[in-house]
């Protein structure tokens, strides 16, 4: 299956599951609205209260978004194996695969930490020395390891669709996913080029429409028309990714199976 196919899919599994599209859309939109309140104004000075307010309810969101995308992964994939999904298998779905995807997303933040960390050591003991060579060569040496661990968060695109579709622990999920998206690097690529210049584009529209339709609304008015129209913007779109990626995860885990039958 190509880019474009897999684009294909991923919208009309989106349109057939708009169920699903309303879940995401009013999670994203009760995040957006109790977000407002912590906005910092012009000319005003943020409170360590509200700091510590905005970070306590930015740590709940993402602990809920774990169950939100659990139960999302779970019906998206229902509806591209089976061909048909049932919403009432969402809250199953999101408890089911919580703490697998918690865990996966604390071993990939790890990896991005490792690195991170790694180049910074290397920028902060070169700097002292002031020479422009090893400078030079300290920050060549740091963006090599970037490009690494961007190529590494590349390699394990892949790590929650393979946990839901294959029932898969974490390890195992983010070792099938290297393997697979090594293979076929470029159509992955390609395919999340595609998603983020839809993504981009249609943003672009939507940013423009509701900068004119929004210019003459009150403050707090025209943050929540932004936030409904985002959080659903968010919300079909989301389902489009996950979808177009789950479909190539597919394809390509298929395409293996049907290779490793003919060897044998």
């Amino acid at each position: 299956m190509g880019t474009i196919e897999a684009v294909k899919k991923g919208f009309s599994v989106a349109t057939k599951n708009l169920g699903l599209v309303l879940v995401i859309f009013a999670f994203n939109l009760i995040w957006n609205l109790a977000s407002i309140p912590f906005a910092q104004a012009p000319g005003t000075t943020v409170t360590p209260q509200a700091t510590a307010s905005a970070m306590a309810l930015s740590i709940v969101f993402i602990l809920a978004s774990i169950f939100v995308q659990g139960g999302s992964l779970g019906i998206v994939r229902d509806s591209i194996k089976e061909g048909s999904a049932k919403l009432g298998k969402f809250a199953s779905y999101g408890l089911k695969y919580y703490i697998k995807l918690f865990g996966l997303g604390l071993l990939i933040i790890l990896v991005i930490a490792v690195f991170a960390l790694i180049a910074t050591i290397i920028i902060a003991a070169t700097t002292p020395i002031n020479n422009p060579v090893v400078t030079a060569v300290a920050a060549i040496i740091a963006i090599t390891i970037g490009a690494v661990g961007l190529y590494c968060i590349l390699l394990l695109m892949m790590s929650p669709y393979v946990l839901v579709c294959e029932e898969s622990g974490v390890v195992a999920s983010m070792k099938r996913s290297m393997e697979v998206v090594r293979k076929a690097i470029g159509r992955v690529l390609l395919l999340l080029v595609v998603l983020i210049l839809i993504s981009l584009g249609i943003g672009f529209l939507i940013g423009f429409v509701i900068g004119i339709t929004t210019a003459a609304m009150p403050v707090k008015v025209s943050q929540v028309v932004i936030g409904v129209i985002n959080s659903a913007f968010n919300g079909y779109l989301g389902v489009v990714m996950m979808a177009s990626f789950m479909t190539i995860y597919l394809a390509l885990a298929g395409k293996e199976k049907v290779a490793a039958q003919k060897v044998f």
